[in-house]
């Protein structure tokens, strides 16, 4: 499996975000509930300039200019894409960045930007018409992802571990054996995770993004393969909120 090309992939699902919404600022946005598309899309706008400012001035603490009215965003979300772009261009790919996850190598923010680009499309096409998959190689990594950066500080909320296994599988053809598996222990102390073709408590199967869509809490359990003990699934869908 190819490794994904972050700068390209964020490009194209931030302008197919813009493309799909265009017209349909005011429709409400059913995984994000609260949210209209046009408060998607300047949210979209800020975290592009707030991954920028802790590129450009080591830290996230700058002030984040607030979104323009609804008929400017489209222009403005372009605009702040560049300059994080450009941020990551300037950088020296061999030193560390800060990071609210500590020093990282500059890609850890191309590489958040694009897989949080990627769910953020995802939603504005389920307000308007419906989802398209993200690519193969970035819902692999997004899933790596969460379990590397993401619940760390974040925690599992109050899901009840006993030490049961909960194994992923994600079904694309183009994945060699062992990619795109995972196999999660929820420890009563520690949550532990690997990459391994192994037999789980529960199982789900399904497509690497669907996969993603689903621990981020975009998708239901309903339309994948699940094998063994499905509460302990649910137990996480209901705990684990991102």
């Amino acid at each position: 499996m190819t490794s994904p090309d972050y700068a390209t992939l964020l490009r194209a699902d931030t302008f197919r975000l813009l493309d799909i919404t265009d017209g349909h600022h005011d429709r409400p946005v059913p995984t994000c509930p609260g949210w209209t598309v046009e408060r998607l899309i300047g949210h979209v706008g800020r975290v592009h300039r707030r991954a920028a400012s802790w590129l450009t001035t080591g830290g996230g603490s700058a002030r984040i200019e607030q979104p323009p009215a609804a008929e400017h965003l489209p222009d403005w979300v372009r605009c702040g894409l560049d300059d994080l772009l450009a941020a990551q261009d300037a950088l020296d790919p061999g030193r560390t960045v800060a990071t609210w996850s500590g020093p990282r190598p500059p890609s850890f923010w191309i590489r958040r930007m694009a897989i949080e680009t990627a769910l953020h499309r995802v939603d504005g096409e389920l307000a308007v018409s419906a989802a398209t998959a993200i690519d193969t190689p970035l819902a692999v990594d997004g899933v790596d992802e969460l379990f590397e950066v993401v619940l760390p500080p974040r925690g599992t909320g109050d899901l009840r571990r006993g030490g049961e296994t909960l194994h992923l599988h994600a079904t694309d053809p183009d994945l060699a054996e062992g990619v795109g598996e995972w196999l999660i222990g929820l420890g009563a102390e520690t949550l532990t995770v690997e990459h391994a073709h192994a037999k789980g408590d529960v199982a789900v199967r399904g497509s690497a993004s669907d996969l993603l869509l689903l621990l981020w809490n975009r998708l239901d359990s309903a339309g994948f393969e699940v094998f063994g003990d499905r509460a302990i699934l649910e137990r996480w869908r209901s705990a684990v909120t991102v």
